[in-house]
């Protein structure tokens, strides 16, 4: 049903989209519009169609189910069958034929395959209906009724690219999507709308019979090649595979001509698959991709030309093409090395890989990206998310540089990495189809290199902040690395004691553990933030999240950290970043997010974030822009800059700022904290701390942690609890004496608690003596004297011993038992 509104009361945004839109009205109504794409896939569903429709015209009953029959192998989705209706009405002489189409369904007088097509049309129609209704209503500010539109029609799981066409059919109607991304109401679904369109644009790119037909087209006249050359080259990467398939026995030689000289002029696009074809076992073909490849200026194909040089396979005659493409390379300004091995080389192409080289990137507006592989004589296309491209392509160079040098670590290293931050950016959901199923996990390879391969991946993710590879790298260590192998220099430097520094808080905590249960004899670089951290770990018993909202804006500032505490944040709000920095020191053990409005001042919020970013702790945090209006672009400018940011709007929800937090996590490789997580981690210091005081060790000042482990006893989980108090116990202090006695006298407490708590004491006071004051032995004593439970007794008793207290207080509790 089709929900109509009054266009009274519009909103300045409204009034400037619809300037935007330049009246923009029904599909139906509009008188001139633009045509549709017919080729290719969409050329031979229009053909078939036309013949569906003259045999309905002339109602020949059966030819027209033969029509439709021939119609459903091209599987046409509702919206495309919708649209071709929508042109037979509109622009030919058949128009009728729909009519009767929709008559017969209805009296069911059609076939299997008529009724399909009929079935469809309607699902179509409706499709149409919804796409025209939201931009129509999204134009005159009705966002409500627009949302309802976009929403059911992103529920129906349009055809992206029919879709496409019909928005195309309005000028600048993406441009109408992209003004209202930030729109409270509208704003998620004309974010999915315009990955929709994309994914349209990359399917029109990638339609097979469209992509043949432009080949076909090179042999033709001049004007001819360079329209045929144009259309390729908005089809990217997917006409290589067609282009090398035709070059591999070419029937025509005038045509091959054709298609050789086109294929460099593909340019950059075309080298992924390019490179890989040179796998093909045709040395003739071979041959010419080289020439081909030495005319495309770009050092990305250098690693893969040295490699078929150094093919014991490759014919002299194909070694000096080689040698020919190498030096037109050279002569266009790409730095090729003579001498450089194809090993080498692919290690530097899987370091700029790694590194996110733009120029190496997929496009990050889709969703998808190409990994190309030669298999069955063809160069074939595998999609994978687009976040992991990278990842996948740095490991296969990787790869290919040890199968020609097997010794290479730091290939061998690099690929370790690479895979960790692989498997971290999946998002829940996702996967990797270049991967059997089965595949075993980035942990399983790294436990299998060793630890020196694991700790050069970690000294990788030291020095580039990375803590999905850092996570990784510690969690393999603690598998298989022995005490000496974790403090090893072999690598010439400690990267597990760099990791104490490192920005991301369960980094550091994961490396504190480690470190500890390594029990150390002697102090080693770093050594003095072994005890903080320790310290910090315990603070997560209590599993909480904390954020930092800066934003100078009562009302957005407010807004946003109610969102946040919705979520179960814990939150601090001020309008400064320096109030906000020292409160956050005074009241929070740490954080995990920051969000900071765009106009914030003294200091701005670029200064802020780089004053954030210079510390440690802050340095890969995840930080979420709060983009005010008339500064929405230059946020997102600062988020396409630094993948560590994010962006939401002033009036963003809580699931918006989740949502937020969750993808700018994943983009750092950051892990959220859980209770469970938390309570673990703290167990853990507690275990590690208690191990170190057993050792008694010089190394390290326990009495730093004294602080967090008198803090943690206030914790919820027993065990945690009585190892804190053990390790209180050890250190034996005044405040430690204190904190414990002061659980043991609780009343409240448990009786097992309290047992625990005396024990702890007496061990507190046979290291240390007594600390106590009169008052608390006081308390001890009568505990001892009068508790009723006998349990209790005797454990306050032994503490009372301990505390070998001068009064004599034995003798006190004989006389007072005396019975006569």
């Amino acid at each position: 049903m089709r929900i109509t509104a009054t266009r009274r009361g519009l909103s300045r945004l409204a009034v400037g989209l619809a300037l935007v839109l330049s009246s923009v009205g029904s599909a139906a109504a509009q008188t001139s519009v633009v045509d549709e794409y017919f080729a290719g896939i969409s050329k031979a569903t229009w053909e078939r169609w036309q013949t569906a429709m003259k045999a309905v015209l002339a109602r020949d009953a059966a030819a027209a189910e033969t029509a439709f029959g021939s119609l459903n192998e091209l599987k046409p989705s509702p919206l495309r069958i919708a649209l071709l209706a929508e042109r037979t009405i509109m622009r030919t002489a058949d128009g009728g034929a729909v009519l009767l189409l929709e008559q017969d369904h209805e009296a069911g007088k059609l076939d299997a395959a008529g009724g399909q097509v009929a079935a469809a049309l309607a699902v179509g129609r409706e499709q149409l209906d919804q796409a025209d209704d939201g931009w129509y209503f999204a134009s005159v500010g009705r966002f409500d009724v627009a949302e309802a539109n976009f929403a059911a029609l992103l529920a129906s799981d349009p055809d992206p690219v029919a879709l496409l066409e019909f928005a195309d059919r309005v000028p600048r109607r993406a441009q109408v999507l992209q003004l209202l991304m930030d729109n409270p109401t509208v704003g998620r679904s004309c974010g999915e709308m315009l990955r929709l369109l994309n994914r349209g644009e990359a399917l029109v790119k990638a339609d097979p019979l469209r992509i043949q037909e432009n080949i076909a087209r090179l042999s033709g006249p001049p004007r001819a090649f360079e329209n045929a050359l144009d259309a390729l080259r908005e089809s990217g990467e997917y006409p290589v595979p067609f282009i090398v398939q035709s070059l591999s026995a070419p029937a025509d030689a005038d045509a091959a001509r054709a298609v050789r000289r086109a294929l460099p002029l593909i340019d950059r696009p075309a080298l992924n698959p390019l490179v890989i074809s040179l796998k093909t076992p045709n040395q003739a073909l071979r041959k010419l991709l080289v020439g081909s490849l030495g005319e495309v200026p770009y050092w990305q194909s250098v690693p893969y030309l040295l490699a078929v040089r150094e093919d014991s396979s490759a014919s002299s005659e194909l070694r000096d093409a080689v040698g020919a493409a190498l030096a037109s390379l050279a002569s266009r300004g790409v730095a090729v090395e003579p001498d450089q091995r194809a090993a080498d080389a692919f290690v530097m192409l899987a370091e700029q890989y790694y590194a996110d080289a733009r120029s190496l990137a997929a496009d990050v507006r889709l969703d998808t990206a190409n990994v190309w592989y030669w298999r069955d004589n063809l160069v074939q296309n595998i999609e994978v998310p687009t976040q992991i491209f990278n990842e996948i392509m740095t490991m296969r160079c990787c790869e290919e540089a040890l199968l020609r040098d097997a010794n290479l670590r730091q290939a061998q290293a690099l690929w370790l990495a690479a895979n960790f931050r692989r498997e971290a950016q999946l998002a829940e959901g996702q996967s990797d189809r270049t991967r059997p199923d089965g595949y075993p996990s980035a942990g399983y390879f790294a436990q299998s290199a060793g630890a020196e391969f694991c700790l050069m991946a970690l000294g990788r993710a030291v020095d580039d902040g990375d803590p999905a590879v850092a996570l990784g790298a510690i969690e393999a260590l603690r598998r298989v690395a022995g005490p000496q192998a974790l403090l090893s220099t072999a690598t010439g430097r400690q990267a597990l004691a760099e990791a104490l520094s490192f920005p991301d808080r369960l980094v550091r905590v994961r490396a504190a553990l480690a470190l500890a249960s390594a029990l150390p004899k002697e102090r080693f670089p770093n050594y003095q933030n072994l005890m903080p951290v320790l310290s910090e770990a315990l603070l997560m018993h209590s599993g909480a999240r904390n954020a930092l909202v800066i934003d100078p804006a009562d009302e957005s500032q407010n807004a946003i950290s109610a969102a946040l505490r919705e979520k179960g944040y814990t939150v601090i709000g001020e309008a400064g970043l320096y109030p906000a920095l020292e409160k956050m020191r005074r009241d929070l053990p740490g954080v995990d997010v920051v969000f900071i409005a765009t106009d914030v001042a003294a200091p701005g919020v670029a200064e802020a974030i780089s004053q954030l970013r210079s510390e440690f702790r802050f340095a890969s945090l995840p930080i979420v822009l709060i983009g005010k209006p008339g500064e929405r672009n230059m946020a997102r400018d600062m988020v396409r800059a630094d993948h560590r940011l994010a962006d939401v709007s002033p009036a963003a929800g809580g699931d918006d700022c989740l949502e937020a937090i969750t993808r700018v996590s994943r983009a750092v490789g950051t892990r959220p904290v859980s209770s469970e997580l938390g309570a673990q981690l703290a167990q853990e210091a507690a275990e590690a701390l208690r191990e170190l005081a057993v050792t008694n060790t010089t190394a390290f000042d326990l009495n730093l942690a004294e602080p967090a482990l008198i803090a943690s006893l206030s914790g919820r989980e027993p065990t945690f609890r009585r190892t804190v108090a053990a390790v209180l116990g050890f250190l034996g202090s005044q405040a430690a004496q204190e904190a414990i006695a002061a659980v043991a006298l609780d009343a409240a407490e448990e009786q097992s608690m309290r047992v625990a708590m005396f024990t702890a004491l007496a061990e507190a006071a046979k290291r240390r003596g007594n600390l106590l004051g009169d008052a608390v032995i006081s308390a001890v004593l009568n505990t001892a004297e009068k508790e009723p439970v006998l349990e209790l007794r005797e454990a306050a008793s032994r503490a009372l011993g301990a505390l070998n207290l001068p009064a004599n207080p034995a003798s006190t509790i004989i006389r007072n038992q005396y019975g006569g």
